[in-house]
């Protein structure tokens, strides 16, 4: 007997169920390695299991922090996400206007080196010291300052700069290996 999970939405046929690397729309750049994808051998509809969300969204954001250069717009909008403010409270937040935040975001401004910096702190603090919101709201009015002047990263087109790996219930950063 089939469970609605095995089932297609779009056609109501019985769907497979394998192993998969598959990007991580939710970070470009990034892909998840072994989730498991349903698909539909009549529709060619999918769908993907992943486990743990906020635990990969920490791990990923702890790797986004660690990285060498400026922030890209897709990273400050992860980070954004992950601590869970909405673009003008994250303006506040780092003592920008929601206007530099949208241009950071859309890659029409890199952002400045500080403002860099303090998201960096501020992800820490909130995946890694476990800090409220309150609390990184005090701290981050405490140090924010103007951003500076812009650097722009280039990097290879087409790499991934980040993988997850879901072993023993927990997701853990690997490299990504060729095919």
């Amino acid at each position: 007997m089939s469970t609605k999970a095995d089932i297609c939405f779009n056609c109501s046929h019985k769907m497979t169920t394998r192993r998969e690397n598959v990007p991580f729309l939710g970070l470009p750049d990034t892909t998840l390695l072994g989730v498991n994808v349903s698909r539909c051998p009549n529709c060619g509809e999918h769908e993907v299991e992943i486990p743990m969300l906020e635990e990969l969204h920490q791990g990923l954001a702890l790797q986004v922090v660690e990285k060498i250069g400026r922030l890209s717009g897709a990273e400050i909008k992860f980070l954004r996400t992950v601590l869970d403010y909405s673009s003008a409270e994250f303006a506040r937040l780092v003592g920008a206007s929601p206007v530099t935040v949208s241009r950071w975001e859309h890659e029409v401004q890199p952002i400045g080196h500080h403002a860099d910096a303090l998201i960096r702190a501020l992800v820490v603090l909130h995946v890694v010291a476990k800090f409220s919101r309150e609390k990184i709201e005090r701290i981050a009015h405490a140090v924010a300052a103007p951003p500076s002047r812009v650097h722009k990263v280039k990097r290879r087109a087409g790499a991934s700069r980040f993988a997850m790996k879901l072993a023993a219930n927990k997701w853990k950063p690997t490299e990504l290996r060729a095919a």
